[in-house]
């Protein structure tokens, strides 16, 4: 089923309106939620749940988002951190990053912070843990994403340099450099009162309000040489923006092998099979694969926003209908906006305002998603319905005829009051009353009316 020219307006404003909420939401990350207390804020960050691993979503919120964002207010960051660890690469990133901080970064562990997140913990300037909290169990390991084991790596060529690293974060912050090498080499793992006692962390807090008051006061010394007294007076939590929940979700490997699989298998299906028209929908799979799967995530979101709105352009505006070319550049639109490399500055609204935006966008998107799909539900229903023959005359219908009419040759009839297209198997002259005996199409078959005819539904 063809759509209208308004159709394919209305359905150009309605998508170009959704795909701009999102750039809006992109474009705003990490919106502060309830200030505690007034005066100097520290920035919070929690690196718990879906961000709880060490690896690039982490690296995104805490460091480019969140250490970012304090080192732009001169406010110290505090990060709250529950891991089980992650990936070396990210781990020596946001370790770097901390080291090199112009404001002093706070680490508090609340439950765990085992494996690669004992590495960016000592770094930090200052370290809190709650006194149930661990910490350690760092010798590096191997994971093996298509068997599901785990080989423990013991060769020196990997294991020292791991260790070498931990020792340096521990030495720039004067902190217990041997144990920091038995987290690497022999596994070392310490609660919080016996990394306290070990010179591994700082001091126990039972709570982020108790950290604060505890801290207040201290002078800790930035890389730089300069001395930084904390004096905390309350703290803004950031959450982590729109991109970071997308990344954390396509980077978990079982989402990310579902979609491997899902691109790979139906690309194979559809050169198979000649259903050439579902490559498209493949082909952004597996580019949305790609970037869970460690590619450059930029490159990857710019490409796909270049190739979704090719396919927009090309649904709309060339082929007719809307159908999987359409759905596709809807699908790779939204992974690249929601991927996208702009970030704003966080805002510093107050929560209700945040709040009341935050509902309206997502009431707006949420209608035009409504529609949209409403839309495209109809369109895929009247298609397999066939198309539906409008209102026409039943047989045995007077009517008048307007044009000359012959075998071979169509002319105009007026029935009930409308005008049809007609034809007949013999001679009828403009005015003769037809009746009419058939419908081929759109086409009405006639016959000149006999005496005693059908019901007189002509027009004089």
């Amino acid at each position: 089923m063809a759509w209208s020219r308004s159709h394919r307006v209305f359905a150009s404003l309605a998508l170009s309106t959704t795909l701009l909420l999102a750039l809006l939401l992109v474009l705003a990350p990490g919106a502060l939620g309830a200030e505690q207390g007034g005066g100097q804020q520290a920035i919070v960050v929690y690196a718990t749940g879906m961000v709880s691993t060490v690896d690039e979503p982490m690296k995104e919120y805490v460091v480019d988002e969140g250490l970012r964002e304090a080192e732009a207010r001169g406010v110290p960051l505090i990060v709250v951190l529950d891991t089980n660890g992650g990936y070396l690469d990210a781990a020596w990133s946001i370790g770097d990053a901390f080291l090199e901080a112009k404001v002093p970064v706070i680490g508090f562990v609340k439950s765990k912070a085992l494996s690669a997140g004992i590495i960016i913990l000592l770094p930090m300037h200052v370290v809190a843990l709650t006194p149930y909290a661990i910490v350690g169990a760092s010798q590096p390991i191997i994971y093996n994403p298509a068997t599901g084991t785990v080989q423990f790596v013991n060769e020196s060529k990997i294991v020292n340099p791991v260790a070498e690293k931990a020792v340096s974060y521990a030495r720039a912050r004067g902190r217990n450099t041997t144990a920091a090498r038995l987290f690497v080499v022999r596994n070392l793992v310490l609660t919080g009162e016996e990394a306290v006692q070990a010179g591994v962390a700082d001091l126990v807090a039972v709570s982020l309000d108790d950290l604060i008051a505890k801290i207040n006061g201290r002078t800790v010394r930035l890389l730089d040489g300069r001395n930084y007294t904390i004096r905390i007076s309350g703290y803004v939590v950031l959450r982590p923006s729109i991109r970071v929940y997308t990344l954390a979700v396509l980077r978990d490997p079982v989402i990310n092998s579902i979609l491997v699989m899902l691109g790979m298998f139906g690309t194979l299906f559809a050169l198979l099979s000649a259903r050439l028209e579902i490559l498209p929908l493949t082909i952004t799979l597996l580019i949305v694969a790609l970037i869970g799967s460690g590619f450059n995530i930029n490159m990857l979101a710019l490409l796909l926003i270049v190739i979704g709105s090719i396919m927009l352009f090309v649904e709309l505006f060339i082929t007719p209908g809307f159908g999987i070319l359409g759905i596709s550049g809807i699908i790779a639109m939204t992974f690249g906006l929601l991927l996208a490399p702009f970030r704003g500055g966080v805002v510093g609204f107050a929560a209700q305002y945040l709040e009341t935006l935050r509902m309206f966008a997502l009431g707006l998107g949420g209608f035009f998603g409504i529609l949209g799909g409403v839309i495209t539900y109809k369109v895929i229903e009247s298609r397999r319905r066939g198309p539906r023959m409008p209102y026409s005359p039943e047989e045995k219908k007077v009517g008048k005829a307007v044009d000359r009419i012959e075998p071979g040759k169509q002319g105009f009839v007026v029935v009930e009051g409308e005008y049809w297209l007609a034809e007949s198997s013999e001679v009828i002259e403009p005015g003769d009353q037809v009746e009419v005996v058939g419908r081929k199409d759109h086409v009405l078959i006639v016959r000149k009316v006999r005496s005693g005819g059908g019901d007189d539904g002509s027009i004089s």
